[in-house]
């Protein structure tokens, strides 16, 4: 279920609204379209990545629209490419990604894929399209404002992460050489029984990550922490914390912070530092 923008992760809560007010005078053949798309769908923008003006686009060849606020575009368009929003003409998620990564860096691209492929039970959305529909999509537009980006971004994109700081999160470890991590599934003790669904775990070396995100400062929330984290340990898992502050001002010291960790427990590779880059927030 898709349910309207909110003010949170940088969505402006009056987008639909807009959208509204400028949809009977728009040509019924046209369609709310990349950072306007985004927007609706709630993608996770990085921030400063909003506009203030409606992106509208129009089937090519057909001329594209104009008009004050107004951004047009003039985009491959089939009749399958175009949905219906919130009562709103909107390009489909796939095509939405696809506009979206025009202007985002690949890392941007991978948070938005694991998004739109996973969705977001906080925000009550189902997925809202599969990888082999982003990929095809894709394909379609081979050649056009964003293909580099979108084919970088593909093969990295994941069912699983929740936010785009864990989207982030897994792909500083993976690239700096540790191993792919599981994403928010259930980990069990020796005996089957459940503990808890942390944020990424390595099931062979008993090692899980979590996230801590400002929401967690909440009291009922800070709770629940203590008592997940506690059953982990109870049962021989280590627990791995990360926040802001370590994943976009001190990767390195963050990833050797994992290695560390997992090395403890039986990980017998190696880290490549060189490898480690630097996320915008």
């Amino acid at each position: 279920m898709i349910r309207p923008a909110s003010a949170t992760n940088h969505h402006d809560c009056r987008m639909p609204q807009r959208c509204r007010a400028y949809a009977p005078r728009m040509n019924p053949a046209h369609a709310f379209s990349h950072l306007t798309a985004a927007e609706l769908y709630r993608f996770p923008l990085p921030a400063g990545g909003r506009s203030l003006q409606l992106h509208v686009s129009a089937p090519s060849p057909a001329r594209a629209p104009g008009g004050r606020g107004i951004v047009g575009h003039q985009s491959r368009l089939s009749p399958l490419d175009v949905v219906s929003l919130h009562g709103l003409r909107v390009v489909s998620p796939a095509v939405a990604w696809c506009q979206a990564t025009e202007t985002l860096s690949v890392d941007d691209a991978v948070a938005i894929g694991d998004w739109v492929v996973t969705g977001s039970p906080f925000q009550n959305v189902l997925p809202l399209a599969t990888l082999d529909e982003l990929a095809e999509a894709s394909g379609v537009r081979s050649g056009g404002w964003g293909h580099r980006v979108r084919d970088a971004a593909i093969p990295l994109i994941r069912e699983g992460p929740l936010s785009r700081p864990e989207s982030f999160l897994r792909l500083l470890l993976v690239r700096a050489g540790l191993p792919e991590p599981q994403l928010n599934v259930m980990c069990f003790t020796d005996e089957g029984q459940q503990i808890a669904v942390p944020d990424l775990a390595w099931m062979e070396y008993k090692t899980v990550a979590q996230y801590e995100g400002d929401h967690h400062r909440g009291q009922a929330q800070f709770r629940s922490d203590i008592r997940r984290d506690e059953r982990f340990v109870d049962h021989d898992w280590t627990v791995v914390k990360a926040t802001a502050d370590d994943l976009f001002g001190r990767p390195e010291e963050l990833v050797e912070r994992f290695a560390r960790r997992l090395r403890a427990n039986g990980w017998r590779g190696a880290i490549d530092l060189r490898q480690v880059g630097r996320f915008t927030r």
